[in-house]
């Protein structure tokens, strides 16, 4: 029997998993000895080895036969199209040493437009995070969630889509309050549910310092995408750690603002500085500047706004999606059970996702893939030969402290008040995740998804019918895109 521990590589909480072999059987359970989830697993964790190994959908193999072919072509590609009009577009589902050698790559190559699919979720709290803290700075940890009086819940939808922290949130002895814009299984399960209207989130969060669970209590506010896409979303922000700033719930123990990211690596992407010099990822596909895109591990064609065709579009992924369906060059990359490296979850974890099966037919991690192109286009310093001499090359400080001093200074907001009465609100699903590219694989999570008759189901409408007619609006200090109509 062997053991293995790695992380769940589904939304930024940074579950602990033990995998145990025994034979050629595998069995999966929390780790509990993870400061992060203790042994607890939401019903995507538990259900990961449905989701493992080799079916009908799986990239085994380079779409034009060999590697050296597809490595060729993609070569040539880059090679015959202008700087400027080549982009890559990154994934959060990547690793952290994935990250820090397509840096090193666009950087080498002279490629100004490289961005992550983060931009669309947490582009807002990063410049947030800099106007209020001079630096994109995560002050508090899930440490706070027991040390907190109250907890403010906005634009987080917690028990669904981090069900994890918010069993530390009911298990905390905390009164907790949600805002929505509908009655959430987060709403339902707290203390308090405020509904909102579309539009007036500035409304309830400016009122909060006058609040008595607010402003008499310590209070640890957590908050994710409902807040953050919207085109006043840094400003939504800034306000929420504002009301922090006056009524003192700031650098204290249980107190401070808490964002939850989506993927599992947002934040490393984020430190690495996964971010364009020229065009955001929204613009990839809005202009015609891009012409040769390379995306990895995420599936633009059913999820960006304003997709469009481009001349050459290569796809790194380890399954069939729209987006591999529409490319011209398609590579196997290894899945999250093949790939060793690291992720840092939404407290700033460092955290070690390790590798329990052989990589699936011909399929290699991100990293190798980048260093292939790197090397057959003559740049130096691509020769690595394991994540961990990437790693040991990073030289990343992983020491971890709860919370961290942040300066208390309130930020300038200049906002009118509007009613987005013709937005849509979008949610997730306890079962699914993101274009189910890989929760669509496990038959428990298809047979226990329902959709609620408040909801209507967009896991299988192509893009082209989602966003038909739809505007995008950009929030101003982030350009984090929205979409209205």
């Amino acid at each position: 029997m062997m053991n293995f521990k790695t992380t769940c590589p589904y939304c930024g909480v940074g579950c602990g998993i033990e995998i145990t072999r025994t034979g050629s059987v595998l069995k999966l359970t929390g780790d509990k000895d993870s400061p992060v989830n203790q042994g607890m697993l939401c019903i995507k964790g538990q259900t990961l080895l449905e989701t493992v190994g080799t079916d009908n959908m799986r990239l085994i193999n380079p779409s034009l036969g060999s590697w050296n072919k597809a490595i060729k072509a993609i070569a040539k590609a880059f090679e015959s199209t202008p700087k400027h009009q080549i982009a890559l577009y990154l994934s959060g589902q990547m690793l952290m040493e994935d990250f820090y050698v397509a840096k090193q790559f666009s950087e080498a190559y002279g490629i100004d437009n490289i961005e992550s699919n983060s931009r669309l979720c947490m582009y807002s709290t990063v410049e947030a995070n800099k106007r209020a803290y001079g630096a994109d700075i995560v002050p508090v940890s899930f440490d706070d969630i027991y040390q907190a009086q109250t907890i403010f819940i906005i634009g987080s939808n917690t028990a669904d889509c981090h069900p994890i922290v918010f069993n530390h949130i009911k298990k905390s002895k905390a009164f907790v309050v949600c805002v929505d814009v509908y009655e959430s299984t987060t709403a339902k399960k707290s203390d308090l549910f405020i509904q909102v209207e579309p539009g007036k989130d500035m409304d309830i969060i400016n009122n909060l310092p006058h609040q008595f669970w607010f402003k008499e209590k310590k209070v640890l506010s957590v908050y994710s995408q409902g807040l953050t896409q919207s085109t006043d979303a840094t400003d939504k922000v800034n306000a929420l750690i504002n009301a922090h700033i006056i009524t003192g719930n700031i650098n204290k123990p249980g107190c401070g603002v808490l964002s939850l990211t989506g993927q599992c690596n947002a934040m490393g992407g984020r430190e690495i500085g996964i971010r364009t010099n020229d065009l955001t990822a929204t613009e990839f596909f809005s202009n015609n500047q891009i012409k040769t895109l390379w995306v990895m591990a995420t599936n633009p064609a059913h999820s960006m706004i304003n997709y469009r065709q481009f001349e050459t579009l290569i796809v790194s992924d380890f399954t069939r999606t729209l987006t591999t369906d529409d490319a011209d060059i398609v590579l196997p990359a290894c899945s999250w059970s093949e790939k060793i490296g690291h992720i840092k979850n939404s407290e700033r974890r460092y955290l070690k996702q390790n590798a329990f099966l052989p990589p699936a037919g011909y399929s290699k991690p991100d990293w190798e893939i980048i260093c292939l192109l790197a090397k057959e286009l003559g740049l130096d310093g691509f020769d690595y030969q394991s994540a961990d001499d990437i790693w040991q090359q990073m030289h990343i400080d992983e020491s971890w402290q709860p919370r961290i001093k942040v300066k208390e200074e309130l930020v300038d907001i200049k906002v009118t008040n509007r009613t987005d009465n013709d937005s849509i609100n979008n949610v997730r699903l306890l079962t699914q995740w993101h274009s189910m590219s890989r929760t669509g694989k496990s038959k428990t999570l298809n047979k226990m998804t329902k959709v609620s008759n408040e909801v209507i189901s967009m896991h299988h409408v192509t893009n082209s019918e989602l966003f038909k007619n739809k505007t995008v609006e950009l929030d101003k200090y982030s350009k984090q895109p929205c979409f209205k109509g």
